[in-house]
């Protein structure tokens, strides 16, 4: 492929972003609706490697969470003779967490941002019963206000189309890879034991096993890795704390879900980052049923937000000290739910399915950061 070439009759390639095994990444504009987007044409043959490309295109493509990369379109083509498949996203304005870590460890600031953007994105995943089984720092975006996670070639949900493993292929990455991966054996909580092997990566500048072959399935399986303030003195107890829950070995004494791990790292910004250092409110996500003449012309619709925050009279962040029922702000879990109702214009055209972002109407910042983004998913009746 070369620069100037109309993917399809219609996606302009404009310039090459990156290129793998898998094939390349293009920037490229689509003419059709105007926009700027990032094309992943696959190169290579195999039916395998089909079948992973299209798995990509249809799982991420039904996922609309903002911690997840849109994908906007799917097909196949012919060039220069040769079959080929696409898979066009939006176009991010960032770089792979990977490109990141090659310059060493992170501001822990940064490190909680990122990791409460990821974890937001495997509760989305895990809600519609799907497992990643390949978070690294390079399926991680960074970008200016937060991180997306892409490339879901390889997920495994409860539907048998899901799966596209082989007897005796190993699948995923080693060095980031649960216990319980080697075996075959995947779920929710594997993602988890992922995103504590690139939590540690971020705040140590590097991962908690670093053996070769084997040795590495070895380490992951049978060898405990070092407590993260042994390597690094300004990390607060309650991160040490998480990260070591994160890669226990037993799935069952890991967090329950990427949810509670999320609300602990906003939890552990909020009391030891302190108000030299702000932090961006979370995005939030909502829906919104419109008739087909609100969608048609556009109206204002009232819209009910829920956001959380750390319970002032709770000062521990794993266990709330109070118990259940023991606090006067909290139910004893440590966080507090907020809700209102606020009145929100959507533009006339809007389409059945269409993500709508409103910007700084998701959840509050801390200590003076900006709020998030309010993403809602348009509805409209047939």
């Amino acid at each position: 492929m070369q620069a100037g070439a109309a993917l399809d009759g219609r996606y302009r390639l404009i310039e090459q972003l990156g290129a793998g095994g898998f094939g390349q990444v293009w920037k490229a504009h689509d003419p059709k609706v105007d926009r700027l987007v990032a094309v992943k044409i696959l190169t290579g043959d195999g039916g395998r490697d089909v079948a992973r490309f299209a798995r990509e295109a249809s799982v991420a493509g039904g996922l609309s969470h903002p911690n997840i990369v849109t994908v906007h379109d799917f097909g196949s083509s012919v060039h220069d003779g040769q079959p080929l498949a696409y898979m066009v996203m939006e176009l991010l304005d960032g770089e792979p967490l990977s490109a990141k870590l090659a310059s060493g460890r992170l501001t822990l600031p940064e490190v909680l941002r990122i990791a409460v953007c990821v974890g937001d994105a495997l509760q989305a995943a895990h809600d519609a019963g799907l497992v990643h089984r390949d978070i690294k720092p390079s399926n991680v975006m960074v970008l200016p206000d937060t991180a997306k996670v892409v490339d879901f070639g390889i997920t495994k949900g409860s539907d048998v189309r899901h799966d596209i493993t082989a007897t005796g292929v190993l699948i995923g990455t080693p060095a980031y890879m649960a216990p319980e991966c080697f075996s075959g054996d995947f779920e929710f909580r594997s993602d988890l034991y992922s995103l504590g092997c690139v939590l540690f990566e971020m705040v140590v500048g590097r991962r908690p096993f670093d053996g070769t072959s084997w040795h590495l399935v070895h380490q992951h399986l049978h060898e405990q890795p070092a407590r993260l303030r042994s390597l690094r003195q300004d990390v607060p107890p309650e991160l040490d704390d998480l990260v070591a829950r994160l890669l226990a070995k037993d799935p069952a004494h890991r967090p329950s879900c990427g949810q509670e791990v999320a609300d602990i790292l906003e939890g552990i910004g909020e009391q030891n980052l302190g108000a030299e250092s702000p932090i961006r409110g979370r995005d939030l996500t909502s829906e919104v049923t419109l008739s087909q003449d609100e969608a048609a012309f556009g109206a204002i619709i009232p819209l009910r937000r829920t956001a959380r925050r750390t319970c002032p009279e709770c000062a521990a962040l794993l266990v709330a000290k109070h118990g259940p029922g023991g606090c006067r702000s909290c139910d004893g879990s440590g966080q507090i739910r907020e809700s209102h109702t606020m009145r929100v214009r959507f533009p006339a055209g809007v389409r059945d399915g269409q993500q709508t972002r409103m910007k700084g109407l998701g959840a509050p910042g801390i200590h003076g950061g900006e709020p998030g983004d309010l993403f809602v998913t348009v509805h409209v009746q047939s």
